[in-house]
């Protein structure tokens, strides 16, 4: 599914690749879980450190649903829908960020995020089309790398719109936090601080 160019320059990017990773898929029935399967797969074959498996023991709100693990570990990433669009990048992104560990937050959010000891669930409600979504998800997946108490789950409306309506998604990205606390559109590292703190 992907070209020889898009190939060539993914094994370049993966080269920057630290420790392991592996893609963890658990499928539903339809067919947006065959395309992010071969997807996923193919991106996979392109680095020794990245590997990939199908999972039914796979927690995830619905599916199909993939998480990034690093060292073989789940650390409370999950992405559910398509990745096409910016979206596709933003996987690449997401494989680095948890390969390298080179969490992009200010010391002043990483100290206020020592202190966190209660569970924190950020759901992020994206569209692939969407220009402000990818440094979102991105975001608030710093958040989780840099405290295990966080689980970040990003959802493609288009591929959950039953979850979109439950939510009240009208713009996007849309951020709720333990289901409280609601943020919409693209917002700072200081305002989902807060906003995480607020929720508790």
């Amino acid at each position: 599914m992907l070209n020889d160019s898009l190939k060539e320059n993914l094994i370049k990017e993966f080269k920057k690749l630290k420790n392991p990773v592996k893609i963890v898929l658990r499928k539903g029935d339809n067919k947006l879980s065959e395309k992010l399967e071969k997807i996923l797969k193919e991106v996979s074959t392109l680095s020794e450190k990245l590997s990939f498996e199908i999972s039914d023991r796979l927690d995830c709100i619905d599916y199909p649903c993939f998480s990034i693990f690093k060292d073989n570990k789940d650390i409370g990433i999950r992405y559910m829908g398509s990745i096409e669009g910016g979206e596709f990048k933003n996987l690449i992104d997401s494989i680095k960020l948890v390969s390298t560990g080179d969490i992009q937050l200010e010391d002043r959010t990483l100290s206020f995020l020592e202190e966190l000891d209660k569970p924190i669930d950020l759901k992020v409600f994206i569209t692939i089309s969407c220009g402000w979504c990818p440094p979102t998800v991105l975001k608030c997946y710093n958040f989780t790398l840099a405290n295990p108490n966080i689980r970040t789950t990003v959802i493609d409306c288009f591929s959950f719109p039953e979850l979109a309506n439950r939510y009240n998604v009208i713009t996007v990205p849309k951020i709720v936090i333990n289901d409280k606390v609601e943020l919409v559109g693209y917002r700072s590292e200081n305002e989902i601080l807060g906003s995480i703190f607020s929720a508790i």
